[in-house]
C-alpha cells in the first residue's frame, strides 16, 4: 500500500515540476525607490512587494490612479445590470543615472455583474466594486513587477 502512495506522490511531483509549477516567492533581487503622493494606495501596495534588503537601482514615479466605471448592460427596466471597471496608473521608471527606462500608463479592466436594486444590495454592490478595484490594482502591480524584472535582467 505504501509503494502505491509513494508512486503517486512521485508522479504528482514530476507532473507539477514539469509544467513549470513553483511556489510563489518574493522577488529577492528587485527593489526600487517609489515616488508618489503620500496618499497613493497603489504606491503603498507596490512598496510591499519589494525586498527592502536589496539594492535600490531603480526609481519609480507613480502618478494618480484613474478609476473608471461604465455601464455594460441594462435590464428591461432600464436599470444597470453590469459594469465594466477599469484602472489606469501612469508609471515612469528611471535607472540609477536618471535615464527613463519605461514611461507608460499601465491598466487593467474587469466585467462585473450588479447584485441587485435593494438598499442592502446597493451596499453589497459598493463592496463588490471596491473589491474588484483592489483586484485590478493587484493585476497592474503584477504587470509592473514583471516589467521591472525584465528591466532588472538587462
Amino acid at each position: 500500500m505504501s509503494k502505491i502512495n509513494l508512486l503517486v506522490a512521485l508522479f504528482l511531483i514530476t507532473l507539477l515540476s514539469s509544467c513549470g509549477f513553483h511556489t510563489p516567492i518574493k522577488n529577492s533581487a528587485l527593489n526600487a525607490v517609489v515616488v508618489s503622493d503620500k496618499s497613493n494606495v497603489f504606491a503603498n501596495e507596490l512598496r510591499k512587494r519589494f525586498n527592502p534588503e536589496a539594492a535600490k537601482n531603480l526609481t519609480i514615479h507613480i502618478g494618480t490612479e484613474a478609476k473608471k466605471q461604465q455601464a455594460a448592460s441594462y435590464t428591461s427596466n432600464d436599470t444597470i445590470s453590469s459594469y465594466t471597471l477599469s484602472l489606469s496608473v501612469p508609471v515612469k521608471v528611471l535607472n540609477a543615472e536618471q535615464k527613463i527606462l519605461l514611461s507608460q500608463d499601465l491598466s487593467a479592466s474587469m466585467y462585473l455583474n450588479k447584485l441587485g436594486a435593494s438598499s442592502s444590495r446597493s451596499q453589497a454592490d459598493r463592496l463588490q466594486i471596491q473589491q474588484a478595484y483592489a483586484q485590478l490594482q493587484n493585476k497592474v502591480i503584477k504587470k509592473l513587477i514583471r516589467r521591472l524584472s525584465k528591466l532588472n535582467e538587462d
